[in-house]
């Protein structure tokens, strides 16, 4: 019999989704307010990409994760709570994802995480699956694309 393994994780709510991610992918939550961030040139990024704060001496794009896989309909403000996670490639070494509310600490397994067939709406190439915790539907980030839109919509280098 296969042996289930269990992935601490961390639930994210966002304002039109639950993304779920393993919590070593993340640095630290933080608080950003309207003097800490800064917009990127207007007509230079997308409405996804809210813009930069300073987060222990380097930049940090701050993203609309709901909004950049149209969960969402309305462009949230930069200030607000943020999950700074650890790039999986080297450019943006960081990033954060902006958060409705706390997130909330989750131990799965194969028999609590249970992956949706059929996926979602082809607006989600952003979204490497979906899976169900509980009741609860969570979108798992394909993060290799996430970045990519990232590192081509900032001026950040390595």
């Amino acid at each position: 019999m296969a042996e289930s393994r269990e992935l601490k994780c961390l639930l994210l709510p966002l304002g039109g989704m639950t993304v779920i991610l393993p919590s070593s992918a993340v640095a630290e939550v933080i608080t950003v307010d309207d003097a800490s961030s800064h917009r990127l040139a207007h007509g230079q990024s997308p409405d996804w990409l809210l813009g930069l704060t300073r987060w222990r001496g380097i930049d940090v794009p701050l993203v609309a994760f709901d909004r950049l896989c149209r969960a969402r309909e309305d462009v949230p403000a930069a200030a607000g709570r943020f999950v700074v996670l650890y790039g999986v490639n080297e450019n943006p070494g960081f990033y954060g994802l902006r958060i409705e509310a706390l997130p909330r600490n989750e131990t799965v397994d194969d028999a609590t995480l249970r992956p949706i067939d059929g996926g979602g709406p082809a607006a989600e190439k952003f979204v490497q699956s979906r899976s169900v915790i509980d009741t609860r539907e969570c979108a798992i980030p394909d993060f290799d694309a996430l970045e990519s839109a990232i590192a081509a919509h900032t001026p950040i280098s390595p």
